[in-house]
C-alpha cells in the first residue's frame, strides 16, 4: 500500500505539523514539547514524511513541506470560501432586487463567519 496515498493525519499529527510551523525541529524536541514519547513522534514523523507533509532534512531535523502547510490551512480556507460565496450571493441578490435571497445569503455568511471564529 502506498503511504503517500493512505495517510490521513490524526490529532497528534496535527499538533506536530502545527509545531513545525515555528520552524524545523527534532523528534526529541517535539516529543518534549507535545508530551509524547520520542518513539511515537518518530513514527508519526516517518508517516508524515512518507505522505510528504514533512521532510527529513538531515541531522535528525524535520521541517514542514508546502503540502504540510496546505494540510494545516485546509479547514480555514474552506470556511473562508463559504464566506466569500455567501458575500457573492448577497451582492447578486441585491442586484436582482431580491431582499429575501439577500437575507438568506447574509445568514449563510454569518454562519460561515461564526464557524471560522469558533475554530480560533
Amino acid at each position: 500500500m502506498n503511504l503517500k496515498m493512505a495517510h490521513e493525519p490524526n490529532d497528534a499529527d496535527g499538533l506536530i505539523l502545527n509545531t513545525l510551523t515555528e520552524g524545523r525541529n527534532s523528534p526529541q524536541n517535539l516529543a518534549d514539547k507535545l508530551d509524547y514519547s520520542r518513539q511515537y513522534v518518530q513514527n508519526r514523523l516517518q508517516l508524515l514524511n512518507a505522505a510528504e507533509f514533512v521532510e527529513n532534512i538531515g541531522g535528525g531535523l524535520y521541517e514542514l513541506t508546502d503540502k504540510g502547510r496546505d494540510e494545516i490551512g485546509a479547514p480555514e480556507r474552506d470556511q473562508l470560501e463559504r464566506v466569500a460565496d455567501a458575500l457573492d450571493e448577497i451582492e447578486a441578490a441585491f442586484e436582482r432586487g431580491d431582499p429575501e435571497a439577500a437575507r438568506a445569503a447574509l445568514e449563510q455568511a454569518q454562519e460561515a463567519i461564526s464557524d471560522t471564529n469558533s475554530n480560533d
